[in-house]
C-alpha cells in the first residue's frame, strides 16, 4: 500500500508494495553480479511521445539514479461551452449491452463491459491460455478530497480496508489467502482516485471466486476497528518518515506549492501521526469516526470501476463478480473533482510559493543538476479534458521538444556543452488541469547558462508555433504509435487490471482497452471505431482537428505562464526558505524583466541550427512486417494438461559450433508462438580481463557512456521505430544485445556492432573536457548510493559479501577508481574490450536460420576478436559461502552506520543461505519463502508496527539461492529489528511448518506448480529464459519441468528436514545486516568502521563474527580462500 505521486518523470520512481519493494529505473552503475539478461532490457515499450519510457530512462541516467500569480494563456475560452458528446458517455450510458471493445489485432482475449445494478461499472477479460487471475478497483477518490483538518486521510483509508471485514475479521486473512494461492495484492492513493488490486493463480474457479468475494468485501463491509486504526497510525508514520529523504516526494510538494493554495491539489497527501492524530484531537475529532464518514461518503458503487481477468469464460467471470460485488452500497454521491473544478483556480489566487515570473532554487538530498520548465494546462470544460485524453495533443510536443536526433534541441544544448539530457512530458493529470514539463539534466558548465538554456527552449516553442507541427510529423507519431498497438503483447495481469480499472474512469467503455492510442476523436463526439491499425489518420477531419488542438496546446506555452525550477547541491548555504512538510531548502527569486523579455523574443531555431526532425528512416515497412513462422493452432479454449505443461519448450537449436577453442557457438530458435514480427540477438564475448579489477569496471562504465552519448542521434530514430540495443560489461565479458522489429534490425545492428568496436575511435571523448563531463555524470550516480534508502543499503552490503571479489566492486572501490580514470585509460581499455575472447549468442524471433547465420557473420566481421583457449574462459560466480554457525549462536552481523547522516530510518537485513545447487533444494526454499513471507509481514508490520517496509523473498546468487528478511524503521532501534526477525524465524518451525496441515502444503505446491507453467506472454520473457542458461553454462533448457518433478515429491518431512539444515540445525550460514541512523528515535552510537575481524579469530562453535564496513575486504578474502 502506498501513496501514488505522479511524480516528475526527471526523478527515479518507486514505489512500495506490501511484501516487498518494487524499484524502477535503470540498473546502478556497478551492479553487474549477474551476467543474465533481463527482461526489461529486452522489452520494446517505446511510446510515440518521443520514446517516453526510454527517454525517461536516459534522464534518470543522466540525473542520477536510484532528480508571481495570474490566469493561464491560451486559447479563446468559448470552446468551454462546446458540447461534450465524447465522455458523456461515462455518465449517461447505462446499457452497455452493445458496446464492443476495441482490441489490438493480436490480442485474443474475450471482453466484456457492463454495469451492475448498483451503478458499478465493470470490465471483464477471459483468457484461457493463462492460470493466473487478477481484479482492481479504481475509487474515483483521492487525496484531494482530503478534509482540510485531517491530511492523509484518504491515504489512511486504504490502507485500513486491508485490516478486516465483517465477513472476514481476521486481519490480513486476505493476504494469507493470497499467499497459500501465489498471489499478491497491494493499493495505492493517487490525488484524484485510490486504487485496489490484487492476482492469484486461479485455475480453479472456486479459488478466483472467494478471492474475489474476500476482495469485494473490502467494499461493502470494512471494520475500522479501534485497534487496527491506532496501531496502522504507525505505518503511515514510518511511510512518510521512509519519503522525507526522498527528492522525488520532496520536489512534488515544492510544484504543489506554487499552486493555488486553495486548491485541493495544493495539500499534503501522504499523512503523518501530526496531521492524522495530533491534529484530531487538537480540533476534537475521533480519527475513526472520520474514517467511517470518508468512506461513506465517497465509497459509492457508481464512482467505481472493477476489473477482472481470469482465465474463465465470460459468464463465468460475470456470475462471481455479480456474487462479489453486487452488494457493495450505491450512495449516488457525486464525482468528488464537483467541489472545486472550474470553481478553485488551480493556479493564481495566493500560493505558499510564487508561481509565474519567479525561479525556485532548490537543494536536493541527491547531487542533482537539472531545470525544469512547467506549464499548467488548464481546462476550461470537459470537453478540454476530454481532448486531451483521445487527442493527447502533449504527445506531440513532447515528441519534438523532447527529441534527440541531429537538429534537435539536445543536439544544441549538448554541442555548447551546458547539458546531458532533455525530455518533455505530460506531468500531473487531473480533471481540472494538466501541467507539460521540460526537464534538462545540466553540466556544471550549464549552471552558469541557466538563462540561455531556457531561452533555447522557448526557441523550439516559437518554432512549433509559428512554422507549425509538420504534416508528416502528425502521420510519423501517429504511425509509431500504431504500430504498437498492432503488435501489442500481452501485459502481466497485475499492471493490466490496474490498467483496464483506471481506464474505465476515464474512457467510454469501447476504449478502455484502446485509450492509449492517438487521434480517437475527430471532435463533435466522433469517437474512433476501429481496432484495426492505421498508418494515416481515419479522415482528413480527424487530421484537421488533431492538428487545431495541438495547435491551441503550443498557446499555452508562454514564458508569462511557465514556472522555473532549478535543482543543485551548490545551492546549499544560499537557500533562505525551508519548505514545511519535507525540511526542503529553497529560494525564490524573480526572474528579472530583462531576462522575460529576452525570452520573449528569444533568437530564430536557424541561428542555433535547430529544426524539426527528419523522417524516421526505422519505420519498418508492410513487407518487413510479414510474420516468417506462423504462430502453431491450439485450441486455446482447451485447458492444458499436467502432462501438457510438463512438456518444455523447445529449446534453441545449435546452429554454428567453432568447438570449444573455436570462434561461436550460436543458438537459434525461430518464434512460432507469439506470431510477431520482432527478433532478438544477444551476443556475448566471454573475457577474463574486461571486469578483473575495479579500475576495469569503472573504464567500462566510461565506454558505455560513451556509447550511449555518442550514438544517441542516430539511435533516437531507432528507438522510437521499436529497436533498441544495450551494451554491458559484465563480470564474464562484454554482452551486445538487440531486439525490435526484424525489417531493419541487421541494418541498425551492423551500424552499432561497427561504432563500439572497429570504429569506436568514434564514440571515445573528443576531448578532456567531454572525458570530465562523463566523469562528473559517473562520479554523481555513485554518489547517489549515499542517499539511497537503509533497506537497499542492506541489501547491497550483505550482496557485496557473499560475493567474490571480480564479480562485485563496493561503491567506494568504485568512487576511487572513477576519479583516477584517465582519458589515456579510457582509450588503451577500450582498445580491449573486443580484442579477444570466446563467443556466444542466441538469435530468436521472426528470423530464417539463414538469416540468423548472416548477421552472426556480420557482427564477427565488426568484432574482430581473437579466440581463446578454454582454460582462458572466466569463471562462473560461485557465492562465497556464510561462516558456519552453531544452532545456539547469534549470526555473522555486518553493522553499518547509515551513509545519509540525515536519514533517520534504522534497517535490519537478515539473510539465510543456501549453497545447494539441487533442484529439490531450490524450490523447497522456494515453498519456505510463500510459507513464511505473510506471516512475517503481519507479525512485523501488521501487530508489531516496527516499519513500514516489512518484505521477504527468495534471490538467486550464481547456481544457489539465499532467503532474505528486512524492516525498516523510523521507531525501532536496530537491535530490537534483527531481534524480533530472529526471533520470528525461531518460531518458523514449531508454529509453522510443523503446524502446516498436508492440504495445506498441498495448496502451497500447486500454487508454485502454477506459477512456474504459466505461459510466457511475450517473447523476450521466453529469450531472457534462455539466454540465462546459455550464459551460464548451465544449458538446463528443461529447467522448469525439473523443478517441477521435484516439487511433486515434496513431503512435509521435506520441508522440515531442509529448514532444520539451512536454519535450526549446527552449520546454518546466517548474516544480520545492520543499518544504524545517526538521527531519530531509532538512532545509536555508530559501530565501528572495523572490528579487528581475522577469520583465524572466529571461534566455530561461538557466535559469527561481527564486521565494520572496513572489514568487508577482508571477510570477502578470506571467505574465497575457503570456498
Amino acid at each position: 500500500m502506498t501513496l501514488l505521486l505522479v511524480l516528475p518523470t526527471r526523478l527515479s520512481a518507486f514505489f512500495l508494495t506490501r511484501t516487498g519493494v518494487c524499484i524502477q529505473g535503470p540498473r546502478l552503475i556497478g551492479q553487474r553480479q549477474s551476467d543474465a539478461v533481463s527482461v526489461g532490457q529486452l522489452r520494446m515499450s517505446v511510446q510515440a511521445s518521443g520514446s517516453e519510457e526510454s527517454r525517461n530512462r536516459r534522464q534518470l541516467l543522466f540525473t542520477m539514479l536510484t532528480a508571481a500569480s495570474g490566469a493561464s494563456v491560451g486559447p479563446a475560452a468559448s470552446r468551454a461551452e462546446q458540447p461534450n458528446k465524447a465522455l458523456k458517455m461515462l455518465d449517461a450510458m447505462e446499457d452497455w449491452s452493445n458496446v464492443e471493445i476495441l482490441k489490438p489485432p493480436t490480442d485474443d482475449r474475450d471482453y466484456l463491459a457492463y454495469v451492475l445494478r448498483n451503478g458499478l461499472k465493470v470490465v471483464i477479460c477471459s483468457d484461457p491460455t493463462s492460470i493466473e487471475a487478477g481484479a482492481a478497483i479504481d475509487v474515483h477518490v483521492g487525496a484531494c478530497s482530503d478534509p482540510i483538518e485531517v491530511p492523509g486521510l484518504a491515504h489512511f483509508n486504504e490502507h485500513m480496508l486491508f485490516l478486516g471485514t465483517k465477513k472476514y475479521p481476521k486481519e490480513d486473512s486476505f493476504e494469507e489467502f493470497l499467499s497459500a494461492n501465489g498471489g499478491a495484492s497491494n493499493a495505492y492513493t493517487a490525488s484524484e482516485d485510490t486504487v485496489y488490486h490484487f492476482t492469484l493463480q486461479a485455475e480453479a474457479d472456486a479459488k478466483l471466486e472467494e478471492g474475489l468475494d474476500r476482495f469485494g468485501s473490502f467494499f461493502t463491509s470494512p471494520l475500522f476497528t479501534a485497534s487496527a486504526t491506532g496501531r496502522e497510525l504507525n505505518a503511515i508514520e514510518s511511510e512518510n518518515a521512509k519519503n522525507l529523504q526522498s527528492d522525488n516526494f520532496r520536489i512534488y510538494q515544492i510544484e504543489k506549492g506554487r499552486q493555488n493554495s486553495a486548491h485541493p491539489h495544493s495539500k499534503f497527501f501522504t499523512g503523518n501521526k501530526a496531521t492524522l492524530l495530533d491534529n484530531t484531537k487538537r480540533e476534537g475529532l475521533d480519527l475513526r469516526n472520520e474514517l467511517i464518514t470518508f468512506y461513506n461518503k465517497y465509497y459509492s458503487a457508481n464512482q467505481m470501476t472493477l476489473a477482472v481477468v481470469g482465465p474463465q469464460p465470460i459468464d463465468t467471470l460475470k456470475r462471481m463478480v455479480e456474487k462479489g460485488f453486487g452488494g457493495i452500497p450505491n450512495r449516488n454521491v457525486s464525482q468528488p473533482e464537483k467541489a472545486w473544478q472550474g470553481i478553485i483556480a488551480p493556479y493564481g489566487g495566493t500560493s505558499v510559493i510564487p508561481s509565474f515570473g519567479h525561479v525556485v532554487k532548490v537543494v536536493p538530498v541527491q547531487d542533482l543538476r537539472q531545470i525544469s520548465v512547467t506549464w499548467p494546462i488548464i481546462y476550461r470544460g470537459d470537453a478540454d479534458r476530454n481532448d486531451a485524453l483521445l487527442i493527447k495533443q502533449a504527445n506531440y510536443a513532447a515528441h519534438l521538444i523532447g527529441h534527440e536526433g541531429p537538429g534537435s534541441l539536445l543536439s544544441y544544448l549538448k554541442k555548447q556543452g551546458w547539458v546531458n539530457s532533455v525530455t518533455a512530458s505530460s506531468e500531473s493529470e487531473l480533471s481540472d488541469f494538466e501541467t507539460f514539463e521540460v526537464t534538462i539534466g545540466l553540466t556544471k558548465r550549464g549552471l552558469d547558462y541557466m538563462d540561455n538554456i531556457v531561452e533555447a527552449v522557448f526557441s523550439y516553442i516559437k518554432m512549433i508555433r509559428n512554422k507549425g507541427i509538420p504534416r508528416f510529423v502528425f502521420f510519423e507519431v501517429l504511425q509509431l504509435e500504431e504500430l504498437q498497438w498492432r503488435f501489442s503483447s500481452k501485459r502481466e495481469v497485475s499492471g493490466y487490471v490496474q490498467s483496464l480499472a483506471t481506464s474505465l474512469q476515464k474512457y467510454p467503455p469501447s476504449l478502455c482497452v484502446a485509450g492509449r492510442r492517438l487521434a480517437l476523436t475527430e471532435g463533435e463526439g466522433k469517437l474512433e471505431g476501429s481496432s484495426s491499425p492505421r498508418s494515416a489518420f481515419s479522415s482528413e477531419s480527424q487530421f484537421d482537428y488533431t492538428r487545431k488542438r495541438c495547435e491551441e496546446f503550443s498557446d499555452y506555452l508562454t514564458v508569462d505562464n511557465a514556472m522555473v525550477t532549478v535543482m543543485a547541491k551548490s545551492f546549499q548555504g544560499q537557500t533562505n526558505q525551508k519548505e514545511k512538510w519535507y525540511g526542503t531548502d529553497f529560494r525564490v527569486d524573480p526572474i528579472p524583466v530583462a531576462t522575460l523579455n529576452k525570452w520573449r523574443s528569444c533568437a530564430d531555431v536557424k541561428q542555433l541550427g535547430i529544426d524539426f526532425p527528419k523522417s524516421n528512416p526505422f519505420i519498418p515497412s508492410e513487407e518487413g512486417l510479414s510474420i516468417k513462422y506462423p504462430p502453431v493452432p491450439f485450441d486455446r479454449f482447451k485447458k492444458r494438461s499436467f502432462e501438457e505443461r510438463m512438456t518444455h519448450i523447445p529449446p534453441p537449436a545449435v546452429i554454428r559450433d567453432d568447438g570449444t577453442n573455436g570462434r561461436w557457438t550460436v543458438y537459434y530458435k525461430p518464434d512460432n508462438r507469439f506470431g510477431q514480427p520482432k527478433a532478438f540477438l544477444v551476443f556475448q564475448l566471454l573475457n577474463n580481463k574486461v571486469f578483473s579489477s575495479a579500475k576495469n569496471a569503472a573504464l567500462a562504465n566510461f565506454y558505455e557512456f560513451c556509447i550511449s552519448d555518442k550514438l544517441g542521434e542516430y539511435a533516437y530514430d531507432a528507438e522510437l521505430a521499436g529497436l533498441t540495443y544495450d551494451v554491458r560489461v559484465v563480470p564474464r565479458g562484454v554482452r551486445l544485445t538487440f531486439g525490435g522489429y526484424s525489417d531493419k534490425l541487421q541494418k541498425f545492428a551492423t551500424y552499432v556492432s561497427r561504432k563500439i568496436s572497429i570504429d569506436s575511435a568514434d564514440i571515445l571523448p573528443s576531448n578532456h573536457a567531454e572525458f570530465e563531463r562523463y566523469k562528473d555524470i559517473i562520479s554523481r550516480t555513485y554518489a547517489a548510493f549515499d542517499v539511497k534508502q537503509p533497506y537497499a543499503h542492506c541489501a547491497s552490503f550483505s550482496l557485496l559479501a557473499m560475493t567474490p571479489s571480480t564479480f562485485d566492486y563496493s561503491n567506494q572501490e568504485m568512487r576511487k577508481a572513477t576519479d583516477e580514470a584517465s582519458l589515456e585509460d579510457l582509450r588503451l581499455y577500450v582498445s580491449s574490450v573486443w580484442s579477444s575472447g570466446k563467443g556466444l549468442a542466441l538469435v530468436q524471433g521472426n528470423l530464417f536460420e539463414e538469416e540468423a547465420l548472416s548477421l552472426v557473420t556480420t557482427i564477427d566481421k565488426a568484432l574482430r576478436f581473437k579466440s581463446i583457449e578454454s582454460d582462458e574462459f572466466p569463471p562462473e560466480l560461485t557465492p562465497l559461502p556464510l561462516p558456519p554457525i552453531s544452532s545456539t549462536s547469534m549470526p555473522t552481523k555486518l553493522a553499518i552506520s547509515e551513509p545519509n547522516p540525515e536519514n533517520s530510518n534504522s534497517a535490519s537485513y537478515i539473510v539465510i543461505q543456501d549453497l545447494s545447487e539441487d533442484p529439490k533444494d531450490h524450490v523447497m526454499i522456494e515453498l519456505v519463502a510463500s510459507i513464511v513471507s505473510e506471516k512475517f509481514y503481519e507479525e512485523l508490520r501488521t501487530k508489531q508496527q516496527l516499519g513500514y517496509i516489512v518484505s521477504s523473498g527468495i534471490r538467486s546468487l550464481g547456481k544457489s539461492r539465499f532467503l532474505g528478511f528486512i524492516v525498516q524503521s523510523s521507531v525501532a532501534k536496530n537491535d530490537k529489528l534483527t531481534s524480533e526477525i530472529l526471533k520470528y524465524l525461531d518460531n518458523v518451525r514449531p508454529k509453522l511448518l510443523e503446524k502446516l496441515p498436508k492440504g495445506d502444503l498441498a495448496v502451497y505446491v500447486k500454487s508454485l506448480i502454477d506459477r512456474k507453467t504459466e505461459p510466457d506472454k511475450q517473447l523476450a520473457t521466453e529469450v531472457t529464459r534462455n539466454w540465462g542458461e546459455i550464459g551460464s553454462g548451465r544449458l538446463q533448457f528443461d529447467r522448469i519441468q525439473q523443478e517441477i518433478g521435484a516439487l511433486l515429491d515434496v513431503t512435509k518431512d521435506d520441508l522440515l528436514e531442509f529448514w532444520d539444515r539451512i536454519y535450526v540445525n549446527d552449520g546454518r550460514r546466517v548474516l544480520a545486516t545492520e543499518m544504524v541512523p545517526r538521527v531519530g528515535l531509532a538512532s545509536t552510537a555508530s559501530p565501528p568502521r572495523t572490528t579487528g575481524y581475522s577469520e583465524a579469530g572466529v571461534d566455530p562453535q561461538g557466535d559469527g563474527p561481527v564486521l565494520g564496513i572496513d572489514d568487508i575486504v577482508t571477510f570477502r578474502t578470506e571467505r574465497q580462500i575457503l570456498s
